[in-house]
């Protein structure tokens, strides 16, 4: 059967764990449902690993332990997009996380990681490796940040480091549309601080 909305998928795995006699908090629901809402088959097989594994009740810690990743590649998505300069396809990315039931705040923790990164990597010379020493980085990630770079300049970077600041605050309560203030920094982003 096809479900296509999230609250039918999230009444699916809560049926799932109901027919089983097992409690589940309806936070680790939501973020199943978040990780698994492609896969109607996958979000069945992740409920009955979570009933068979689970010796209490099934928390937002015991979702996030087995399948935390699953969650957080959307925010990654969402800032990989943005960074490549592909503004329709982060907006897509993160209207469908937003509508899983993803919060804004790791959304914008995500961007916050790669931007910093890239903050720390622009300009530096030198190998991958001797770069990755200097900064506390893996290699690859000097490889990738020095990819996401290309076309930056240093004040279109300055510019996005201060617009992820002011969302940062807005996600967490300062603004009235975190939502919005996503958009707009997704917007920044994929024009590389420019305009």
């Amino acid at each position: 059967t096809e479900l296509k909305k999230d609250t039918e998928k999230y009444e699916f795995a809560s049926n799932e764990f109901k027919a089983a006699g097992k409690r589940v908090t309806a936070s680790a629901l939501r973020q199943l449902v978040a990780a698994f809402s492609d896969d109607l088959a996958e979000l069945s097989a992740a409920c009955q690993q979570l009933i068979a594994d689970a010796t209490s009740e099934v928390t937002e810690t015991t979702v996030d332990r087995y399948y935390g990743g699953r969650v957080e590649t959307n925010a990654f998505k969402v800032a990989d997009w943005a960074i490549a300069g592909r503004n329709g396809e982060a907006l897509v990315t993160l209207r469908h996380a937003l509508t899983s039931g993803a919060d804004p705040v790791p959304i914008v923790a995500a961007f916050a990681m790669k931007i910093r990164t890239m903050a720390k990597v622009f300009g530096a010379r030198g190998g991958s490796a001797q770069l990755g020493a200097q900064f506390g980085l893996a290699p690859w990630q000097v490889e990738r940040a020095q990819k996401d770079l290309r076309g930056w300049s240093d004040e279109g970077l300055a510019r996005c480091i201060l617009v992820l600041a002011e969302t940062d605050a807005a996600v967490k309560g300062a603004g009235r549309d975190p939502v919005y203030a996503l958009e707009r920094l997704i917007g920044v982003i994929a024009r590389r601080g420019e305009g």
